[in-house]
């Protein structure tokens, strides 16, 4: 019933974005276990992504660039665990890692933009 209805977008991007947070902690937890420092930026980077996600239709209206502001965390958090594969001498995976960072970025620049062009044409 929550995927059907359009009128719930909102409510599916919440969805997304605090099944996104719980993962994660997941992350963090696992670096945790494995003795890596970054689990830190992990643990921060999920308690703003729950957050930001609880209020997620609060912030939207005020705020239309949220979803490129996740984009970014996200994006981030690829280039964290790119720099650990780095690290531990692996060569392939971390180049992925950087390429997603990377597309991350540019998408959270577009969402943002389209975000607010369409919060200004609502406004006029």
């Amino acid at each position: 019933m929550l995927f059907r209805n359009k009128n719930n977008q909102s409510k599916r991007r919440r969805l997304a974005h605090i099944l996104a947070g719980c993962i994660i902690f997941i992350h963090a937890y696992e670096k945790y276990e494995s003795g890596h420092q970054s689990y830190v930026f992990f643990a921060i980077a999920g308690l703003l992504f729950l957050s930001i996600a609880i209020l997620h239709a609060k912030i939207e209206k005020k705020a239309p660039w949220i979803d490129g502001v996740f984009l970014i965390i996200e994006s981030l958090l690829s280039f964290i665990i790119a720099y650990d594969y780095f690290h531990m001498g692996k060569k392939a995976l971390p180049a992925c890692y950087v390429l997603v960072g990377v597309a991350q970025l540019f998408i959270a620049f577009y969402k943002s933009k389209k975000g607010m062009a369409l919060h200004n044409a609502s406004h006029l």
